[in-house]
């Protein structure tokens, strides 16, 4: 069954990622959660996570700086050499809680290049066959991410942040990090502000167990959301379809029994009045549904002082300040036609014509009544 409905979305798979890629930001923004950040230290006091030791032997080259990221931001927990044990105790109580390991900005080859709007959709091929040039480590000893701006700057070029670095220095990185049980879901430079996400993942999104989990539920909660869409429109149509077959059966049905009434009677002629009679009940000809028509179509500024209505015909009088557009009007709708003035009209002293129209009442099928 999970093979089948496989196939059946793969078509639709590239559009699917693409609206995941647009609402991902979304739900981390709403959600955000706490994660863990190592960075490491390069021993230069100068180091922003040197500063942060607050006393006691500043930590060696190498060693982690442990932060715990928030909304509401980061907070120092301490360097590895020295790290509280209630630290220790919450890494592994949460040891599978999202984990940036950052490397030392000197480990890590940092650069910008350039490239067409047009060319970027191409991002990872121009930035691969630029690695050689960029980067001192050969190609399958070599970890890389990159990041693309949104907008183009000042020269109309999109400006590509590239991250590169050698596996072993990832890879020590890594160790390191083992130690205290945690194992970093993206890999990244100690450049980027401690605040703010990893832009730049080295691994690729690999390792990142828990954003996988998420776009998966992303994709198939949106999925979910499609086929209840889908099987709500179809249940509408089957309803329509069967309300449709339920009038036809019921008008069928009247029909029938008009004609058994009307052949159950006496004469021809009162078998003829007694068929208009009942046709007159139909919702076409019905009186109540023509007066309701009429209040619809004569313009506001027309009142009427006389309205009789017969089974052929229809009489209406009154004043209006249209009285140029009436015969038009009237004859416009389908159940009405040959409009025309029974009287002149006359001009009255508040600047209202009065009027006297008569019209003729179409059959059932749109044509003259008999």
């Amino acid at each position: 069954m999970s093979g089948i409905l496989s196939r059946m979305v793969r078509p639709a798979r590239p559009m699917l990622s693409a609206f995941v890629d647009a609402v991902e930001p979304v739900f981390v923004a709403l959600a955000p959660g706490a994660r863990w950040i190592a960075v490491e230290v390069s021993g230069d006091r100068r180091d922003p996570q040197m500063a942060a030791e607050a006393a006691g032997m500043p930590p060696s080259s190498g060693d982690l700086a442990f932060y715990r990221a928030s909304r509401r931001g980061a907070v120092f927990l301490g360097h590895g050499s020295s790290l509280p044990e209630p630290v220790r105790r919450a890494f592994r109580s949460r040891a599978n809680a999202e984990t940036e390991l950052r490397l030392q900005a000197d480990h890590v080859v940092t650069t910008q290049i350039k490239v067409p709007m047009e060319a970027s959709g191409f991002a990872a091929q121009i930035v691969a066959s630029r690695l050689d040039r960029l980067t001192p480590w050969r190609s399958e000893k070599l970890l890389h991410g990159f990041h693309v701006a949104s907008k183009p700057g000042g020269d109309g070029q999109l400006t590509v942040d590239v991250v590169a670095t050698s596996r072993e220095i990832v890879a020590a990185g890594v160790a390191r990090l083992a130690a205290f049980g945690l194992v970093p879901s993206r890999v990244g430079s100690a450049g980027e502000p401690i605040e703010e996400r990893l832009r730049i993942d080295l691994l690729n999104g690999e390792n990142d167990t828990l954003r996988k989990t998420r776009r998966r539920r992303i994709a198939a909660g949106t999925l979910a959301v499609l086929v209840l869409t889908l099987a709500g429109f179809l249940a509408s149509i089957a309803a329509l379809s069967m309300s449709t077959s339920e009038v036809a059966d019921a008008q069928a049905g009247l029909d029938a029994t008009r004609r058994k009434m009307v052949g159950a009677s006496g004469s021809g002629g009162i078998r003829e009045r007694e068929a208009a009679m009942l046709e007159a009940k139909t919702p076409e000809q019905a009186s109540f549904v023509l007066i309701d028509r009429l209040a619809t179509i004569l313009p506001d500024t027309t009142t009427l002082d006389e309205l009789d209505i017969l089974p052929q015909s229809l009489r209406l009088a009154g004043t209006s300040t249209e009285v140029s557009s009436l015969v038009a009007i009237i004859e416009a709708e389908p159940a009405l036609s040959q409009a025309s003035f029974a009287a002149p009209v006359t001009r009255q002293e508040d600047g209202r014509d009065r009027f006297d129209i008569s019209v003729i009442r179409a059959g059932k099928d749109g044509a003259p009544a008999p």
